[in-house]
């Protein structure tokens, strides 16, 4: 019996001794790797604790849980400055933190703005004026990029990155090259998709739905409170076997921003023209913001099927026909 007891004290010890030892390594060495540098992106607004998780997400620390406790613990500085930081893997929490609360400083830093609504087109055009990577570079780094699971390849699709590439304000490295970009963007984009899937608490099978949808929205909306209800017209339409016939995705099919659309636009030969096929594009048409893919993930419970621009910004929505014929008579002399 004395033996048995002796036995179990020695195991208790040993696993108090390994966790211990388990605790004290990832507080010294949090990263996976100790001899290579890591990439660490910090988004204008995160916090410290989210930028852990999105470490954990990619496999580059041990364990988030410990971390995050030992920060606590010490009650550290938690105030940490965007930018992407290229950090020793050998570095321990306590320099890890300082360093994220120092900044980058860095003066071949450019800081780069992403409109909502900008395709992967408009998007290289700000990249290459700004002297970061020349267009053709970026566009061909887009094409060749290899896509996350979450992202349904469409051979019909013209990108299929397109949609992805969140709307932000980056700082970037000059001539920094296509694929530290989109990896930029990209983990943007997963770091805000996530916030919104755990509010919305649901799991999502089609991302790429979710963004094509969320992309015409933000096409077609000029101000938030009409996200949630261009949804439902979408909505009601794609339930009712009906075409969605939206100029933005016409206007996507061309190439090229135009003011009117004329009868003949609408006739071209297109995956994308909601004019000829039914359903959804085979992709998102631009990068939609935050509001537009909250508002595809939650759009009122309505019978609209039709909507027409009433002022510039507001649109009029009604489930009538001839509604809609008197509303778009009504308003044409408005819109400019």
């Amino acid at each position: 019996m004395k033996r048995l007891k002796g036995i179990v004290i020695v195991l208790v010890l040993f696993i108090i001794v390994l966790i211990g030892f388990n605790i004290n390594s990832n507080i010294k060495h949090p990263f996976v790797t100790t001899t290579d540098k890591v990439s660490v992106v910090v988004n204008e607004g995160e916090s410290l604790f989210n930028v852990i998780r999105n470490l954990e997400n990619k496999k580059l620390i041990k364990n988030a849980y410990i971390i995050k406790l030992y920060i606590k613990g010490k009650k550290f500085d938690t105030n940490i400055k965007p930018g992407e930081y290229d950090i020793d893997g050998n570095i321990s929490v306590e320099n890890l933190v300082k360093i994220l609360n120092g900044g980058i400083k860095n003066k071949g830093i450019v800081k780069v703005t992403i409109p909502e609504g900008y395709d992967i087109e408009a998007i290289a055009d700000v990249l290459d004026k700004n002297d970061i990577i020349s267009r053709e570079d970026f566009i061909k780094s887009c094409k060749n990029y290899k896509l996350p699971e979450y992202i349904k390849a469409n051979s019909k699709a013209k990108y299929a990155l397109e949609g992805f590439l969140f709307p932000d304000t980056y700082e970037l490295k000059r001539d920094s090259s296509g694929k530290d970009i989109i990896d930029k963007m990209l983990s943007r984009f997963e770091t805000i998709f996530e916030d919104i899937k755990d509010k919305n608490n649901e799991e999502i099978d089609d991302v790429s739905r979710v963004i094509t949808l969320a992309s015409i929205i933000e096409k077609e909306a000029r101000i938030d409170e009409d996200r949630t209800k261009i949804a439902s017209v979408f909505n009601n339409r794609l339930k009712r076997n009906m075409m969605l016939q939206v100029d933005a995705t016409v206007l996507y099919a061309i190439g090229e921003h135009k003011e009117k659309l004329y009868y003949k636009d609408l006739k071209i030969d297109s995956p994308y023209n909601t004019y000829k096929v039914k359903g959804l594009p085979p992709g998102p048409i631009c990068s939609p913001g935050r509001s537009s893919i909250e508002a595809a993930l939650n759009p009122d419970k309505t019978n609209y099927v039709f909507y027409v621009l009433e002022d510039n910004k507001k649109h009029y929505f009604t489930d009538n026909y001839k509604d809609f014929l008197k509303a778009k008579e009504r308003y044409k002399n408005i819109i400019k």
